[in-house]
C-alpha cells in the first residue's frame, strides 16, 4: 500500500509546470501537479474520468469552454474524452486522478490526442512527455502537427529509450499525425525536457 508525504512532494519549476506520477496502473493514475503562478496546462483530453483536487493554491479549470475556479480543498470531476485545460493564479499543487474510462458508447477513442498546433512552443515537449509518462504499456497518444516532429522523436529516443513505438498515421505534406505507443514501463529515473531542442539547435521542434 503506497503512502505519500504530500508536503515533501510539492516543489516548483520556474520554467514549466511540474507533474509527479505517484501511481500508474491500468485504469488508475494519480499525479501531483505543481504549477507556479501564471503557468498553465494546455487543452488536452483523457480517455478516463478525471478528478482534480486543489491541495494548495488557486486555479481556473476549464471544462471545454466552461471555467470553474478551484481553491485549496476544492475538487472538480469531468467525463472521459472531454477537452480541458487549466491555469494557475498563484503557486498551486493539484492531485489529478484518472480512473474508470467512460462507457464504450461515449468514448470517441482509446487514445489521447495532442494537437500541438494549438499549443505554445515552450509547452509542447513538457506536455507530450507528461502525457506519455501517464500511459500504461499498450496505451498510446496521437500527436498532430503541421510539420514532421523529428526533434521530438530523437528526444523521445534519448530520454525514454526502448519505451516508445513511433508510427506515422499521416505523413504530410500539410499535416502530420503520429501514434506514440508505450511498449515498456517507466524505469523510475527518467527526466523530462525543460528546454526545447529548437532553442538549443535553432530548429523547429514538435
Amino acid at each position: 500500500m503506497p503512502k505519500f508525504n504530500v508536503r515533501d512532494l510539492i516543489e516548483y519549476d520556474d520554467a514549466r509546470f511540474l507533474p509527479k506520477v505517484l501511481v500508474n496502473r491500468t485504469g488508475y493514475r494519480m499525479v501531483l501537479l505543481n504549477l507556479r503562478k501564471g503557468q498553465a496546462v494546455p487543452e488536452h483530453a483523457n480517455k478516463d474520468i478525471v478528478t482534480v483536487y486543489a491541495v494548495t493554491g488557486h486555479i481556473t479549470f476549464y471544462d471545454g469552454k466552461t471555467p470553474v475556479d478551484l481553491r485549496t480543498g476544492e475538487a472538480v470531476q469531468i467525463e472521459g474524452n472531454q477537452p480541458h485545460h487549466l491555469e494557475a493564479h498563484e503557486d498551486s499543487s493539484l492531485f489529478v486522478i484518472a480512473a474508470g474510462a467512460a462507457p464504450a458508447q461515449e468514448k470517441a477513442t482509446d487514445e489521447q490526442l495532442i494537437d500541438v498546433r494549438q499549443i505554445p512552443g515552450p509547452q509542447r515537449h513538457p506536455l507530450i512527455f507528461s502525457t506519455f509518462d501517464g500511459l500504461t504499456v499498450g496505451e498510446a497518444l496521437i500527436i498532430v502537427n503541421d510539420h514532421d516532429p523529428i526533434p521530438l522523436n530523437r528526444q523521445m529516443d534519448s530520454l525514454r529509450p526502448g519505451q516508445a513505438e513511433w508510427k506515422y498515421i499521416v505523413r504530410g505534406p500539410e499535416i502530420f499525425k503520429i501514434r506514440v505507443t508505450r511498449i515498456a514501463p517507466l524505469k523510475g529515473a527518467e527526466i523530462s525536457p525543460t528546454i526545447q531542442p529548437e532553442a538549443l539547435l535553432g530548429i523547429r521542434g514538435a
